[in-house]
């Protein structure tokens, strides 16, 4: 029995019954859409619709399966058993090709799953900033890396074992690329090639933007203030609201202040004279000490450097004052506190004003001479608190100045930005042209000299290769008209043939598109993962890789099939012949 004969008689049964495809459909509860199937010989009833279609159509199930007029005078049992048994075996043969599109769609399925996946990573990697994956090694799949090359193989596995089914089905003689093997490969590897170079572009500028990224670890930059000609990094004076900028700009990390001050033991002097034996030196990080460490330090019970970023009375104090005065760890000391003050900002003469006396608690003693707060040429005698020291200035209303600042740059790439905040400040850079007969602390020292010239480099370097970019795609969408031009060019004849048969251009092109699709996708999916174990990268660049030179190459390639499918049916069957 064939399927367009079959078709033929249903259609004239129908159209002599008076019904339309859509009224027919309703009798049978189907689609119209599956009518039209039946009658255009592209399907075939399932045999539990062969009596109910005969009676829709007024004919016997003899004739219907003979697909012909039949007397009953002429009615043979023979001829009877065979057209039963042909529908049986259409009927078997339509079900067996419905299973193996069923399997066809359940790998498909499979292949836009792991696309899926792929694309999320990449999506993903995208909006990391250009990271890379970190390999979680509590995730059930271990190495995100090893797991996107398995998920590729398992992409390409899926589309082979669906394109082998379409390639063995005699029946699909639409898409047919077992007839062109050496071209369907030139294809693959053809899309392969593409792939990788444009991985290999693109894994260039994600590289790059890498490198930037991680350009303020690797060369972090570090500030400090100091006078105007840059002579004086300490024993400052640092106003206030200088301090305050540096201490609430998100700009600013690892900031280490101090303040210097002097006393004598015991209480402040009352109208004789001042006996200050000993200098003090607040801090709010231990780090301000230079290259003292917690374990430098001989602790009480419970104690360590956190204090020192609080306001609690309590100090460090010398090994050498610890031992002579014969203190003990938690033990109270009185300390008679003087401050630096100036007549004249412009000059950098000072004298000692007493500011209050203040009784400390005993957190540690440690060899203070290890530290590089040398400022006189001296080593703190007591470490305080610096925001205790702070308090005592606002308690009795005297302007509080800071001995030195320095930090680093928390984002060096935001450093236009954090140089403006730093001007608001009224802070401004060192110049060593400068005379300076002050101590006032208002210029901003940076080693941004090094970092400044890399990232401009890199900057500079990732812009010229975008530039290029819109003419790389343009190269693609090139590639793919030229290889398809090629490639197909033979084929003309079997495209004419296929005209001469009744399909439009518009199917026609489908054929061959879908054709040239499953082939280009076999070759990204294949090329991407060659381009992740011969390159290393992964996520973000292989995903927008496949997916440009998807699209790019399948335009050039459509391009290249619409230019084929203007040929002349009748010149293309002269030539062949």
């Amino acid at each position: 029995m064939d399927n367009v004969i079959f078709g033929k008689f249903v259609r004239e049964s129908r159209k002599e019954k008076g019904l339309t495809q859509k009224q027919l459909a309703d009798l049978l509860h189907v689609s119209d859409k599956t009518v039209s199937k039946w009658e255009n010989g592209v399907g075939f009833p399932d045999i539990k619709l062969l009596e109910p279609l005969a009676s829709a159509l007024g004919v016997s199930l003899l004739e219907l399966m003979q697909s012909e007029r039949v007397s009953e005078a002429k009615v043979d049992r023979s001829d009877a058993e065979q057209a039963v048994a042909e529908t049986i075996s259409r009927s078997e043969q339509a079900e067996e090709r419905k299973r193996l599109m069923w399997k066809v769609k359940l790998l498909l399925g499979a292949c836009a799953c792991g696309t899926l996946y792929l694309v999320w990573i990449g999506i993903r990697y995208l909006y990391d900033g250009g990271e890379k994956m970190r390999v979680n090694e509590s995730a059930w799949y271990g190495n995100p890396v090893t797991f996107y090359v398995w998920a590729g193989l398992l992409v390409i596995l899926c589309g082979a074992a669906a394109v082998y089914i379409l390639w063995k089905d005699e029946q699909l003689n639409e898409v047919k690329i077992g007839r062109h093997k050496i071209k369907g490969a030139l294809t693959i590897l053809m899309d392969m090639l593409v792939v990788l170079l444009l991985h290999t572009y693109l894994s260039g500028i994600a590289n790059n933007q890498e490198q930037l990224a991680r350009l303020p670890e690797l060369l972090p930059i570090q500030g400090f203030l100091s006078t105007s000609d840059g002579s004086r990094q300490a024993g400052l004076f640092i106003r206030e609201e200088v301090v305050d900028g540096l201490r609430n700009s998100g700009h600013v990390k690892d900031l280490k202040l101090t303040v210097r001050m002097e006393a004598e033991s015991g209480a402040l002097s009352s109208g004789g004279e001042k006996k200050t034996e000993l200098y003090l030196e607040g801090v709010n990080c231990l780090e301000a000490l230079g290259d003292i460490k917690e374990t430098d330090i001989v602790w009480n019970k419970g104690e360590d450097g956190t204090f020192l970023q609080g306001a609690e009375a309590k100090c460090i104090v010398s090994q050498e004052l610890f031992e002579q005065n014969g203190w003990k760890l938690g033990e109270q000391i009185t300390l008679g506190q003087y401050y630096y003050v100036r007549e004249d900002e412009r000059y950098m003469w000072t004298q000692l004003q007493p500011l209050e006396t203040a009784v400390y608690e005993i957190a540690g003693y440690a060899d203070l001479q290890q530290t590089k707060l040398d400022t006189f040429m001296v080593f703190p005698d007591v470490v305080l608190p610096f925001e205790t020291v702070r308090d005592a200035f606002h308690r009795l209303e005297i302007p509080f100045f800071a001995d030195s600042a320095s930090f680093h740059v928390a984002d060096s790439l935001e450093l236009n930005e954090f140089k403006q905040e730093m001007r608001d400040l009224s802070l401004r850079g060192a110049s060593p042209f400068t005379q300076d007969y002050s101590l006032n602390g208002d210029a901003l020292n940076l080693n941004d000299v090094v970092f400044i010239n890399a990232a401009t480099y890199l900057r500079r370097v990732i812009d010229v290769v975008r530039a290029f970019f819109p003419f790389v795609l343009i190269l693609i969408v090139c590639v793919g008209y030229l290889v398809t031009l090629l490639l197909l060019q033979s084929r003309r004849n079997e495209m004419a043939l296929l005209r001469s048969l009744g399909l439009g251009k518009w199917k026609c092109f489908r054929i061959f598109f879908t054709e040239q699709l499953i082939l280009v996708v076999t070759g990204i999916v294949a090329g991407s993962v060659l381009s992740v174990l011969l390159q290393g990268n992964y996520g973000g660049s292989s995903v927008l890789t496949g997916c440009l030179v998807g699209v790019f190459y399948m335009l050039g390639n459509s391009l290249a099939l619409w230019k084929l499918m203007q040929v002349s049916v009748m010149e293309a069957l002269f030539q062949a012949e």
